[in-house]
């Protein structure tokens, strides 16, 4: 009795570029909203948000093509460092102390570990 194969799912190139980008500008209009907010500026809370958008973007891209290159520990980890690294950014530009940033961002990147390591463990073979 032959079985039918369920057809693989390939995103396009169009998704791998596109939601780079507008993760990369959501984040950079949030982080030029908090430089406002702190007393920046207009042109350093420009450059804030245009640099930050660029950074961000540019590492979800570079996380987003060689992802299935790294072992999904390896994977993880890397999720975590860019979540946990940007989440406890925008924390230090609201002006709270550095310790505050670095727990919070400690804390998120631990829980986008552990999300992110079951939810690869699961779906790979």
């Amino acid at each position: 009795m032959a079985h039918a194969s369920v057809p693989e799912r390939h995103h396009g190139t169009t998704l791998g570029i596109v939601l780079p980008v507008v993760i990369g500008v959501i984040y950079g209009l949030y982080t030029s909203f908090i430089a406002r907010m702190s007393g920046e500026s207009a042109g350093a809370q420009f450059a804030i948000g245009i640099v930050s958008c660029l950074v961000l973007a540019g590492l979800c891209y570079a996380l987003g093509r060689y992802q299935h290159s790294l072992p999904r520990e390896l994977r993880a980890v890397a999720y975590a460092v860019l979540v946990g690294g940007s989440v406890g950014y925008l924390n230090s530009l609201s002006g709270d102390s550095i310790l505050t940033a670095v727990v919070l961002s400690v804390i998120i990147a631990a829980a986008t570990f552990c999300v992110m390591f079951y939810t690869f463990y699961v779906h790979e073979e």
